[in-house]
């Protein structure tokens, strides 16, 4: 079975899957399949399109804030379009629709924050990953399952997790498939902010407001000046210095000396 022929057997519609939401410089992003969990399908990867899309076109959004309909950020990746690709080539297609889009999320200018209530699971954990704060409530589950269906992580789990956590608690993470709570996700520094049940969101909302109103230039340098981590550090070093200097040269940087010495708040223009 292709990729479009999985697609066609679930009823809902990306515009229906996710929902999009400007407040202000900040776009909400909303898993909207409630009633599967916020499981993941097609139909969602066509709506985070859609919000790239709109990211990529809009310079006023400062900042994305993503969520989940209900009771959970996301289950993971909907088992009733994963049971059909039973093929490698299938699989690979599938899998590879996936990776895109998470990869291009985590890849857009702006910072994005994932807000997590109840599960975080399997693609719905890797999706989070790729988000570059997660907000999470302390009796949120958070894991990588896949074992113990017969596949792996593939949205980015075993690549991120040993990067963001460290080999050790990523192996156990990854080997023992058993999900860990918000706290203990807290602990793992995987979380950058711990709340009580039912409070992510809001807290979500607070981060988000503050990112939006920083330089957006200076916020996209340092998303740049981080993914250089996993050069050596002289090319990560020379990476840093360059973005650095371009800054200097922006309109951006002007505002935000000059605001800074006269004691007001700085009006970044994004250039």
């Amino acid at each position: 079975m292709s990729v479009q022929e999985a697609a066609d057997t679930d009823t809902d519609t990306a515009s229906e899957a996710v929902l999009l939401h400007r407040d202000g410089s900040v776009l909400e992003v909303v898993f909207n399949r409630p009633h599967t969990r916020n499981a993941m399908n097609l139909d969602v990867l066509d709506g985070l399109s859609r919000a790239a899309d709109l990211a990529d076109a809009d310079d006023g959004i400062r900042c994305l804030l993503v969520h989940g309909a209900g009771r959970h950020f996301s289950a993971g990746g909907d088992i009733n379009q994963a049971v059909a690709m039973d093929t490698e080539s299938a699989a690979r297609q599938w899998i590879g629709a996936f990776q895109h889009m998470f990869m291009r999320i985590g890849g857009l200018r702006q910072p994005v924050v994932a807000a997590i209530e109840g599960y975080a699971l399997g693609g719905g954990l890797e999706f989070a990953l790729w988000c570059d704060l997660r907000v999470v409530a302390v009796g949120a589950r958070l894991g990588v399952p896949e074992p113990k269906i017969g596949v792996i992580p593939a949205g980015g789990g075993t690549q991120l997790l040993p990067r963001l956590l460290g080999r050790s608690a990523a192996t156990a993470l990854l080997l023992t498939a058993e999900p860990i709570d918000g706290r203990r996700a807290y602990e793992l520094g995987l979380a950058a902010e711990l709340t009580d049940d039912g409070a992510a969101l809001a807290a979500g909302r607070r981060v988000a407001a503050h990112l939006a109103t920083l330089a957006p230039l200076a916020v996209a340098g340092i998303k740049r000046a981080v993914r250089a981590e996993w050069m050596p550090l002289p090319d990560a070093m020379e990476v840093e210095r360059r973005l650095a200097a371009e800054l200097f040269a922006t309109a951006d940087r002007r505002e935000g000396m000059t605001a800074f010495l006269e004691r007001r708040v700085p009006r970044f223009q994004g250039s």
